[in-house]
């Protein structure tokens, strides 16, 4: 305490003056305090500043709603049905697993990689095929059309599996380069084949 004491007291700014009455004293720190300005907004300064809080909270909220739009406008919807093309082989090779054609007992052996997806569809509907019994249509996105017309320009005469929910629906065999469309035809009602279709793109 002693030396705190010291401390405070040499570093008194009157201590090597001359003794002055505590009165003085006073008056001399008081006009040292007084002299150091200390800048008080007037009432206009106060508005303005209300004013740019003001419009610095609104610009937050603009800018965390546009955030937010932006991340719920570019993230992928969750498709209700997985749609997938594969390539595949009609007899046994090394890599590829042997899967059953849906309804067919047809067996085909399809490559793991995937060449178009449900995030490669523009556009899906139904059409009727006869007989009450309707198809589904998919139009693809131009990067998912570039993919297809790739990975179909060499297998002609190969089968080209396309898979719901992880189940062939069908296979057929490549015949020529396929590129901004497919048609997934099955023995589907028109309400099974809507279901596929508005599911396919998260409908």
């Amino acid at each position: 305490m002693s030396s705190l004491r010291k401390l405070l007291q040499e570093t008194d700014p009157l201590r090597h003056e001359a003794p002055r009455l505590d009165v003085e004293r006073e008056r001399i720190r008081r006009r040292i305090l007084g002299a150091v300005p200390i800048d008080r907004p007037t009432s206009s300064a106060r508005v303005r500043l209300r004013i740019a809080a003001t419009f610095m909270m609104v610009a937050i909220g603009v800018a965390a709603l546009s955030y937010l739009a932006w991340v719920h406008g570019t993230t992928p919807l969750q498709a209700a049905v997985r749609f997938e093309v594969r390539l595949a082989e009609e007899r046994p090779i090394p890599g590829p697993v042997v899967a059953e054609v849906a309804d067919t007992g047809r067996l085909i052996y399809l490559y793991p990689e995937t060449v178009v997806t449900n995030d490669d569809i523009a556009q899906s509907w139904v059409s009727n095929s006869g007989s009450d019994r309707f198809e589904v249509a998919v139009q693809f996105l131009p990067s998912g059309a570039a993919r297809m017309q790739q990975a179909t320009s060499s297998p002609i005469g190969r089968p080209m599996a396309i898979l719901i929910d992880g189940h062939i629906a069908m296979a057929p065999v490549v015949r020529s380069p396929i590129s901004d469309s497919a048609v997934i035809t099955g023995d589907y009602t028109r309400s099974e084949a809507e279901s596929i279709a508005d599911g396919i793109l998260g409908r």
